[in-house]
C-alpha cells in the first residue's frame, strides 16, 4: 500500500472552494424554490445555460 502524503492547502485553495460551493448553492436555488406550484419556463431554460457556463 502507498503511503498518504499530506499536502498543505493554501488559503487561494480555500477561498476558491467557498466561491465555488456558494454558485453552485445559488444555482440550485433557482429551481429548488418553486412559484406559485411551479417553475416558470424562463428559469428553466435559464438554468442549463447557468450550470453550463
Amino acid at each position: 500500500m502507498k503511503k498518504i502524503i499530506a499536502k498543505p492547502v493554501g488559503m487561494f485553495e480555500l477561498f476558491y472552494d467557498l466561491v465555488f460551493v456558494y454558485a453552485i448553492s445559488k444555482i440550485t436555488a433557482m429551481v429548488h424554490h418553486p412559484v406559485n406550484g411551479g417553475i416558470p419556463l424562463v428559469t428553466l431554460l435559464q438554468f442549463p445555460f447557468v450550470v453550463i457556463s
